[in-house]
């Protein structure tokens, strides 16, 4: 009875927050008028993969009402994504590894009235940046999130990973800056000193979001944004070790959110998966009420791919959201644990550690 009494409290939050995702997908993205007269879109390159080309002719070939620039940034003329870029854009060089430097040097040479952070693996469809840009009519910085699509396991893994950003970005009070997809007005950039400010910081997404908390805003999200994601060369030792990298920048620059987070999860997993495996081990059925909190997890899940495929027309199969949801109770703990012990992060080449 003791084991029902300790699994109320998990429930009634599941469902506060399933409720609120639910909603929040059912709304309807309110309607803004494209106020930049330029648009400056920034891409970080390093290295050539299988996609590449196709993912930048999918960025540059963007419907949009304001005039655009696409400026692609690289360590050194030597890159072999230079070669490529240059097909699409203006090439920059940095100068120096990695990305802060890079979206620095890209800021220098940008010259619209609204700036784009956009990462290589994206491949959107012809009405992202609209969508992504219109909200800065009203707010200074714009966001959104990426949708992986593809087959198989792997698929599975870094979509349930990936996906761990989304509670978050529905809660205005918690919500980041996503470096793949952001967009923000010029002259808050060069009031908050980002081209100082990013090369500072491993992570972009935290130069900016923390830039944007110093000034008292919250950027939209851009739900009609979400970016498509193809899985490149996507391997389960790949997919794990990304989502150990993913997790382990929130535990650098967000160490409070790191320790909730592993809370959450490893609470979720010992009263939904092990406790459970345990009562049928032992005969013990009060242990088999965690296993309630499956069908909420998994209504919320679907919720969110339904309202994903809704608002921004990613070709989202629920069915692969269901099984990303059925990975994610056992990858999820895993990669958490994991970032506990690990010290460093690999990321194109480049070895970094804290």
């Amino acid at each position: 009875m003791l084991e029902l009494l300790a699994i109320l409290p998990f429930l009634a939050l599941s469902l506060l927050h399933a409720a609120n995702e639910i909603r929040f997908w059912m709304r309807d993205e309110p309607a803004h008028f494209q106020a930049c007269r330029k648009v400056s879109v920034i891409v970080p390159l390093r290295g050539v993969y299988p996609g590449l080309e196709e993912n930048l002719r999918a960025i540059t070939s963007q419907r949009a009402s304001a005039d655009v620039e696409y400026i692609f940034v690289v360590d050194s003329w030597s890159d072999p994504a230079r070669a490529v870029a240059e097909k699409f854009g203006t090439v920059v060089v940095s100068g120096s590894e990695g990305k802060g430097a890079a979206l620095a040097a890209g800021l220098r040479a940008a010259g619209g009235d609204c700036v784009v952070f956009a990462d290589d693996d994206i491949r959107p469809p012809p009405a992202w940046l609209e969508r992504l840009t219109a909200p800065l009519s009203v707010h200074v910085a714009s966001t959104t999130y990426r949708w992986y699509v593809g087959r198989g396991l792997c698929h599975k893994v870094r979509l349930a990973v990936s996906n761990m950003g989304f509670p978050a970005l529905i809660y205005s009070g918690s919500r980041f800056t996503w470096g793949g997809s952001t967009a923000l007005r010029r002259e808050f950039a060069e009031r908050a000193r980002l081209a100082e400010r990013l090369p500072q910081h491993v992570s972009d997404d935290y130069a900016v979001t923390s830039a944007l908390r110093e000034a008292g805003a919250a950027p939209w999200f851009a739900r009609g944004a979400i970016a498509p994601t193809p899985d490149a060369d996507c391997t389960i030792r790949s997919a794990l070790e990304w989502g150990v990298r993913q997790v382990l920048m929130v535990k650098w620059h967000s160490p409070r959110g790191w320790y909730a987070g592993l809370a959450a999860y490893t609470a979720g997993f010992l009263l939904s998966v092990a406790l459970p495996a345990a009562g049928v081990l032992l005969h013990d059925y009060y242990l088999l009420a965690g296993l309630a909190l499956h069908p909420i997890n998994l209504v919320k899940d679907v919720a969110r791919a339904a309202g994903v495929r809704r608002h921004a027309g990613v070709p989202v199969v629920v069915r692969d959201a269901a099984a990303a949801w059925a990975v994610g109770n056992f990858v999820l703990p895993l990669v958490l644990w994991a970032s506990a012990f690990a010290r460093c992060i690999k990321w194109r080449g480049r070895r970094i550690c804290r």
